[in-house]
């Protein structure tokens, strides 16, 4: 449960320190920072590091260090999109280029569903990803011209949207999916069920 907490702690500190500031480059400072510490001390205690957390961190790297060291706040804006259409490549690298599915290999034990329910899984998140990237170049770059209100509100609108939308947006795609493939799959419950007793 401790680094759980720790994970969200850089989002936490990213979200209340602009808005206290309406300042983006240092709340970007604070949540390299943050991400380095919480990392180093999850390591430290565990010893070890998942590949999710690793490229997460990579990506607040790639994308935070040259907003702080440029002073460019729009750099940062465009972690959400690059990761959001990294994930879509990947699915679509694997599943249809190397006819390998992603969800197949991370799920497969714990969920155990036939093949062509692991490919529309890996189709239908391959979209989501990939329209994910989408909105939030609309909504990073574009709200002043769509819906009229200053660059400042925008930029106020993309850290709510970043901190709460997306991961919303994440969850909500998730359950969706869960209710078609059980729907479509519903022999996916009964296994489970058996499985459990």
């Amino acid at each position: 449960m401790f680094f759980k907490v720790l994970e969200f702690l850089p989002v936490i500190i990213f979200f209340v320190c602009y808005k206290l500031t309406n300042n983006l480059i240092l709340a970007t400072t604070l949540i390299v920072g943050a991400c380095l510490i919480t990392t180093a001390i999850q390591y430290v205690a565990t010893k070890q590091l998942s590949r999710m957390q690793i490229f997460l961190v990579f990506a607040i790297l790639l994308f935070g260090l040259p907003t702080v060291l440029l002073k460019d706040p729009s750099i940062i804006k465009w972690k959400v999109t690059v990761v959001n259409m990294l994930f879509a490549l990947t699915i679509f690298i694997f599943q249809f280029v190397l006819k390998k599915n992603p969800f197949s290999f991370l799920l497969q034990k714990e969920l155990p569903i036939p093949d062509k329910a692991f490919a529309l899984l890996g189709a239908y998140w391959m979209v989501f990803f990939f329209l994910s990237g989408l909105l939030n170049v609309v909504i990073a770059f574009y709200l002043p011209e769509l819906i009229g209100v200053t660059e400042s509100e925008a930029e106020a609108l993309w850290v709510d949207y970043k901190t709460f939308g997306n991961p919303i947006l994440n969850t909500i795609f998730a359950l969706i999916t869960g209710v078609v493939l059980i729907k479509k799959y519903p022999e996916i419950i009964k296994e489970k069920t058996n499985n459990n007793n």
